[in-house]
């Protein structure tokens, strides 16, 4: 199938320089094509072409209505499968005290894995989702998640369950990473 996507006021790309792989500071070297469309043949992008020569043949057209068309961002390093709230521990950090002392009163990770085992999976689905929509709405394609906070065998397997379900039902890709050691 090929899809076009016409009429974006820019496409942004890579400027691959003809190396297949980009690092450090040669990924700020950008190729921003105006007033162009995109050619995508089987989810693979194949061409970006000015509007005045379009391919004739295409499956479908979406009409991008100059906007900027952009590579989708990857998260490959997060910790958003979690119960409770420690915001008043940082304000505490804030004020000086010490990690230590909020963990030997319950706080810490302690009361974000107590918060996780008390949650139930569709309360862990509904938390966590709303955070993946964040992420989503800041251009997110691919997004890793670590489990980590229920510390129990129990309580891990739940976490990379409602994981692989949110995998599942989202438009981006979610990838889980296993971290049953994230304390001891």
């Amino acid at each position: 199938m090929i899809t076009l996507y016409k009429n974006a006021a820019q496409v942004v790309s890579i400027n691959t320089n003809g190396i297949n792989f980009k690092k450090k500071s040669t990924m700020n070297e950008l190729d921003v094509h105006e007033n162009c469309s995109v050619v995508v043949e089987n989810k693979i992008i194949k061409d970006i072409v000015s509007l005045d020569s379009l391919p004739k043949k295409f499956d479908r057209s979406i009409d991008l209505n100059g906007k900027v068309l952009l590579p989708g961002l990857i998260d490959c390093h997060t910790h958003t499968a979690y119960a409770g709230s420690r915001a008043s521990e940082f304000r505490e950090k804030i004020a000086g005290v010490d990690y230590e002392d909020i963990a030997r009163r319950g706080g810490g990770i302690n009361a974000t894995v107590s918060a996780v085992r008390q949650s139930s999976h569709d309360d862990l689905l509904h938390l966590i989702q709303s955070r993946i929509n964040y992420f989503i709405q800041q251009g997110v394609t691919t997004l890793e998640i670590k489990s980590g906070y229920g510390l129990s065998f129990y309580d891990e397997i739940k976490l990379l369950q409602v994981i692989s379900q949110l995998n599942s039902q989202n438009v981006i890709d979610i990838v889980a990473t296993f971290l049953g050691a994230h304390t001891f």
